[in-house]
Order: structure tokens, then C-alpha cells, then sequence
């Protein structure tokens, strides 16, 4: 990559996430870098030291001239479906970095489908879902999986992520996202990428392993309840992509699952119960137009989003568990000073901008998962970060 003006430019400052990982960014003085949106007064009344870059994320013109001068772009501005692709198609035409808090699966795989190959021609990697979705079932099922092979001398056969403990708040543009994705959904092509659950390898209809998803039920072992979780729909199929790229190393038999666990007493089945239940009707809610309109207006607005004092207040807990050849491994990722949505996922886009920008990465370019493209760099400086990933 030639020399360029900036390093590093987060695209969507303004935003309430993209705030948060301006001001995680400028807590470590990079040399060059420089913040990005729509209003400059806006930018400006930011009070973060680092130029200012106008530009509208619908502006191909514009995503192009930010590709051209910046060696990584970090961009918190969605829905990306509505607001992302003229971005990822200049980063991917420039050899530009990019990465992104995504969740929405059927753009991700348009994305794939129109760029990937570019972005490997030129070296830009394009990597999305670098938030609570997906990096710790990503990074954490291949930081699980180095730990089972350093143990055991063999990959596992299966890995199965329990959403546990959490507390945390959403924001306007997690809303939004939201109710994109279900207005998306009322396109049949949509809900089959959105129902695939290899929706994101390389070749998303190809013969793969049967899924015995799990719906609720006791482990026995963990001595906790499991339910299924709402945002297995975006994690799992980034950890199945990640291991496909990487060349299937854990066998292409491998199993990976996601569920969300509530603790094995009467409240945790009440609480089971209940999230069932809420998440039911939410879903119903959300295939009604108009109620799902009305739900929105009731929702937060773009720019708004939990306090201070309730980020931080916050945590998460992920338990993996690995196995294989009558072997068994449990694995934890966790953050027990953030919630997931913001304090954690601004930490989580941020290092993972500046692990594009300033890490001797080796990975090639292409539409690519966190553990694909970063890897050990990237586990390295969420360690130092203050998340937890570590065995049990």
C-alpha cells in the first residue's frame, strides 16, 4: 500500500457508537488519523484532537476520495444496507482496510458477492462484524480452538458458545439497524440468506454439516438452562465463513453452535421462560408493519443511547464449550467492566482499526471475519484492552 494522508479515518463520528470509538481511538494518540461525517459543526463540537473529513456515506464520490487517502477506514454508519455499500465497494477498488459493526447478514453476503474478489486482487481486507457481533464467538471459538489443539493435539469436532451473563442498554442506531433488517425481510431472498445457516461461506448452497440446532433445554454439565439466541443468526454464520476461509483446519465436519444461557435455578428457568416468550412476540411484532412503525417511534432516535453510568456498569459473559475424541474444553470470553452493545464494542472496532492500521498483518485481502484477517494481533490487544479471553 503506497503512502497515504491518514492511517486511520472513523467514518461516522457523530453517531452515539461511533463517538465512543473516536474518543477509544484518540485515548491512544494514533500519529494520523482523522474523523469523518456529514456536519463539520458536529465533528468539530466532537472536542477530539484529529482533522476533519466531510463526507456522506451516500456519496460514492466522496467514499472514494476517503478509500484514496486513508490506509483504513472504520465506519459506524448504519443500517449499512441502507448507508454501507457505496464505502466497502471504494475501500475494496482502493486496497483501503475497512471495518465495520454489522450484523446484517444479507448484506454482508452481497457485499461478498460483489467485492470479495476486488478486495483480494488489491489487497484491501474488508472486515465486517467487528462488535459483539461477531467477534467474540469469532475470535473466541479460534482462540478456543488453539487452546483445545494446544491440549489435546487435535482440533475439536464441535463448539458450542453460551451467551450467558449480560446487562446493557441499546442505542437509536442498534433500533434502526433492527428494523431494517426486518423490513428486509420482507423480500423472500432475504429471509433465505437470513434462514441459511452457511449463508456467508464462499459457497453458501455446497453440501456442509447437519445442524441439529438446539432449542431449549438443561445442560447438565454447566448446570444452566439454554434457550436460543437472537443473534446466533449473525454470529454463527461468520464463524462457519471464517473457518471455510481459513481452509476448514478443524475438519469440514466441524460444528459450531450458539445458544444464549440463563443460570440453573428456578429464576434462571423463569427468566428462560420469559426471553422465550418476549422474544416470540417481538418477532411478531416486528412482521406487522404497523406495528412494527409503532414500535419504532417508541424506540430511541439515532444519536441517542445508554449513559455513561449504565455502560459501565455493564458486562457479558461467553462460555465455550469444545469437543472432540471424547475430549472436553471450556473456554471463556467476557468483559466485566462494559456492556456489550457500546463499552465493549467500542473497545472491540477500535483495536480492531488500529490492529488493521498499525499490526504486521499477513492475511490477503478479501471480505474477511476479525479472526481471518487479525488473528493473534487482534486477541493480543483485546487482552491489553481489558477483555477476558481465557480458558475456564
Amino acid at each position: 500500500m503506497t503512502q497515504r494522508e491518514f492511517d486511520l479515518v472513523v467514518f461516522g463520528a457523530t453517531g452515539f457508537t461511533g463517538r465512543l470509538v473516536a474518543e477509544h481511538i484518540a485515548a491512544k494518540a494514533p500519529a494520523r488519523w482523522a474523523i469523518a461525517g456529514r456536519n463539520r459543526d458536529k465533528l468539530a463540537a466532537l472536542g477530539i484532537t484529529a482533522p476533519i473529513v466531510v463526507a456522506d456515506a451516500m456519496d460514492p464520490a466522496a467514499c472514494a476520495e476517503i478509500a484514496r487517502r486513508a490506509k483504513v477506514v472504520c465506519t459506524t454508519v448504519g443500517p449499512y444496507s441502507l448507508y454501507g455499500s457505496a464505502l466497502v465497494a471504494a475501500c475494496a477498488e482502493a486496497g483501503t482496510h475497512y471495518c465495520d459493526l454489522t450484523g446484517e447478514v444479507h448484506w454482508m453476503r452481497a457485499m461478498i458477492d460483489a467485492h470479495h474478489e476486488r478486495a483480494r486482487a488489491t489487497g484491501a481486507r474488508i472486515v465486517q462484524t467487528c462488535g459483539f457481533d461477531s467477534i467474540p464467538s469469532d475470535l473466541g471459538t479460534w482462540a478456543t480452538q488453539g487452546e483445545f489443539i494446544s491440549r489435546f493435539g487435535r482440533p475439536a469436532t464441535s463448539v458450542t458458545a453460551l451467551f450467558g451473563e449480560q446487562s446493557g442498554g441499546f442505542s437509536g442506531g442498534t433500533a434502526a439497524s433492527g428494523f431494517a433488517i426486518a423490513r428486509a425481510m420482507e423480500d423472500p431472498a432475504v429471509r433465505r440468506a437470513i434462514g441459511n445457516p452457511y449463508a456467508l461461506d464462499p459457497e453458501p448452497d455446497a453440501p456442509h454439516p447437519k445442524l441439529d440446532a438446539p432449542a431449549a433445554g438443561w445442560d447438565r454439565r454447566l448446570g444452566v438452562f439454554y434457550i436460543p439466541f437472537f443473534m446466533a443468526a449473525t454470529n454463527a454464520p461468520v464463524v462457519r465463513r471464517a473457518h471455510a476461509l481459513a481452509g476448514y483446519p478443524w475438519g469440514r465436519d466441524f460444528v459450531y453452535r450458539e445458544v444464549m444461557s440463563t443460570p440453573g435455578n428456578v429464576r434462571g428457568f423463569a427468566m428462560a421462560v420469559g426471553i422465550t416468550a418476549g422474544l416470540a412476540g417481538f418477532a411478531a411484532v416486528m412482521k406487522r408493519p404497523w406495528l412494527r412503525d409503532k414500535l419504532q417511534q417508541r424506540a430511541p432516535k439515532p444519536g441517542e443511547g445508554p449513559s455513561e453510568a449504565r455502560r459501565k456498569a455493564g458486562h457479558w459473559k461467553v462460555r465455550f464449550v469444545a469437543e472432540g475424541g471424547g475430549d472436553r474444553l471450556i473456554y471463556i470470553a467476557a468483559d466485566q467492566a462494559g456492556d456489550p452493545g457500546y463499552a465493549s464494542t467500542s473497545k472491540m472496532l477500535g483495536e480492531s482499526a488500529l490492529c488493521l492500521a498499525q499490526d504486521p498483518l499477513t492475511s490477503p485481502g478479501g471480505v474477511q471475519t476479525p479472526s481471518v484477517a487479525m488473528a493473534g494481533a487482534l486477541l493480543a490487544r483485546l487482552r491489553n484492552a481489558g477483555l477476558t479471553f481465557a480458558p475456564a
